[in-house]
């Protein structure tokens, strides 16, 4: 094992693994505080609320279609597609009630701090939707760079008198413009020490929300748009991946370790890139799904 630590580093988010035969607690050592998940957005007209999506997160590895919400007035859905910097995301707005939808709308909106990050360009819709029908729009989108906020789309509507207004998440994440890339083991490990500065690497030690087998753990990580790189790290239970994030004109190089403990029932991820807001953005969206 000291092998594998020097070659990986200490982390300055963790400490480091007692010796000769730490406990699995004790590797881990105590979790950072978890962060709020409740997150609101005012936009003017009404706010984010986390609680209208409470399956988001099964979006963020793998899973491009679903249910976006639903009530009994309307169905959103979705499915994307992503390849390179390059992104089409389709969303159907079902009429579920038996009267018409007037004054049907919508607005997308980026963070402040995402603008020239990611271009966004939405299909005009029809201002009603008819009794029992759906109505489409394309949404094509463009990465420019690591943009950390999810895009919103604010839904407005009137039926029988009362207006309907909802702001809803759209999975569209900077980790769907990531493919994997496969490298040898002393490739990785010369790329991962020359990624030496703290502001290069941000890890998070955390409690498994799910079972933590091997083979879901192994297809989530493939999933997120990394490459598992078998056989580079010699405990067989941790995980080491690699994955470009594909933007219009460059590219983001990121490498990451998973260490899960299924006797404490805890993760360590850490993700190492040369783009230093990068690894943060990767391991707070990857951890939401573990």
């Amino acid at each position: 094992s000291s092998g594998i630590n020097a070659e990986y580093g200490n982390s300055n988010h963790a400490a480091p693994a007692p010796a000769p035969a730490p406990s699995l607690l004790d590797m881990f050592g105590t979790p950072a505080p978890a962060q709020p998940d409740t997150v609101q957005v005012n936009y003017g007209l009404t706010a984010y609320d986390e609680s209208t999506q409470p399956n988001f997160k099964n979006f963020i590895c793998a899973r491009n279609n679903g249910i976006l919400f639903e009530n009994a007035v309307i169905q959103v859905g979705v499915k994307s597609e992503f390849s390179g910097s390059q992104g089409k995301v389709m969303v159907f707005y079902g009429n579920k009630s038996p009267l018409p939808l007037n004054g049907f709308s919508t607005a997308l909106y980026l963070g402040q701090s995402d603008q020239g990050l990611l271009r966004v360009d939405a299909q005009p819709v029809s201002t009603v939707i008819a009794a029992g029908a759906q109505l489409p729009q394309t949404i094509n989108v463009t990465c420019l760079g690591a943009f950390s906020e999810i895009p919103l789309i604010q839904i407005s509507f009137n039926t029988s008198g009362t207006t309907h207004t909802m702001v809803l998440r759209l999975p569209i994440l900077i980790n769907k413009f990531s493919k994997g890339t496969t490298m040898s083991a002393s490739d990785f490990f010369v790329r991962w020490k020359n990624l030496a500065m703290p502001a290069q690497e941000f890890q998070k030690v955390f409690k498994a929300s799910k079972p933590m087998d091997h083979d879901s753990i192994k297809a989530k990580v493939s999933g997120f748009g990394l490459q598992v790189l078998d056989g580079v790290d010699p405990k067989i239970d941790n995980l080491v991946g690699a994955g470009i994030i594909v933007c219009e004109s460059t590219q983001i190089g990121c490498l990451l370790r998973l260490e899960p403990s299924r006797q404490a029932q805890m993760y360590r991820l850490t993700v190492r890139s040369a783009r230093e807001d990068t690894p943060s953005l990767l391991v707070n969206l990857l951890s939401q799904d573990l």
